[in-house]
């Protein structure tokens, strides 16, 4: 009977995180977003569906349908008789999102189901593809991979909502994350940040795992205050900037 019960809620959990994974499925909003992430489509940078709808070969209707889903994300912003342009986000707007990634992050970390075998190995892939594309300075092809690498590890969480929140908050601000690897110092550590979160996974170690992935993160938000200087506010300076600080403001 406990057998009987442990398999149906391995199945369930299962079920769950490859329901979180096909979230992101979308043959025509990955194709729009894939112009956002390679900088074809920039921040500010009004959307012309006529010429979209051509490039993509699809009809008007369900472009219009993924640009309205893509403004509800946040992602785009819709100007009435002007159409639709890809959001323009501050340092301030950055922060803000990168306090609400470290709490998401932790609890999803927290509640990881431990890869298989192949599940790892899938990471390991992703992550050589990041030390790669680092090497060869293809910037676009190591925010992909990047991109990759820590979606393919949130999707393990049961904590399927949080997930969906976490892919948002990851496609609002992707734009934004060309500019901060195309340092070259941040662009060595990043697969070097993995490896040692890979080292975590195996040892099925949570606690390492979120204090690793405070790091990682840690050094995008320091380069944004930097960006601020005198100009960021008390309230900014106050926003959770890792997992304990998260806990307690929750």
């Amino acid at each position: 009977m406990l057998a009987t019960l442990l398999h149906v809620n391995s199945a369930i959990r299962s079920s769950m995180v490859a329901t979180s994974v096909r979230a992101d499925a979308d043959p025509l909003l990955d194709s729009l977003y894939e112009l956002i992430r390679t900088g074809e489509l920039s921040p500010g940078q009004r959307v012309d569906q006529r010429a979209m709808s051509e490039r993509l070969e699809v009809s008007r209707t369900p472009l219009r349908e993924a640009l309205r889903a893509m403004a509800t994300d946040g992602v785009l912003v819709r100007t009435p008789n002007a159409g639709y342009e890809v959001a323009k986000l501050s340092a301030a707007d950055l922060l803000q999102y990168y306090s609400i990634r470290t709490f998401l992050e932790t609890e999803v970390l927290r509640s990881l189901v431990w890869p298989d075998a192949e599940q790892l190995a899938a990471l390991k892939e992703a992550n050589e593809e990041c030390r790669a594309a680092a090497n060869d300075v293809t910037i676009d092809r190591l925010v992909s991979s990047n991109r990759t690498f820590h979606l393919m590890m949130f999707s393990w969480s049961p904590l399927t909502v949080m997930y969906k929140e976490i892919l948002r908050v990851w496609r609002v601000s992707e734009p934004y994350r060309v500019l901060h690897l195309s340092n070259p110092d941040r662009r060595r550590r990043v697969a070097a940040d993995h490896d040692k979160m890979i080292a975590a996974i195996e040892a099925q170690d949570a606690k390492k795992l979120v204090r690793l992935m405070d790091e990682h993160r840690g050094r995008s938000r320091n380069l944004l205050q930097d960006m601020l200087g005198s100009a960021i506010t008390p309230a900014l300076v106050s926003l959770p900037q890792d997992s304990r600080r998260a806990r307690q403001s929750s």
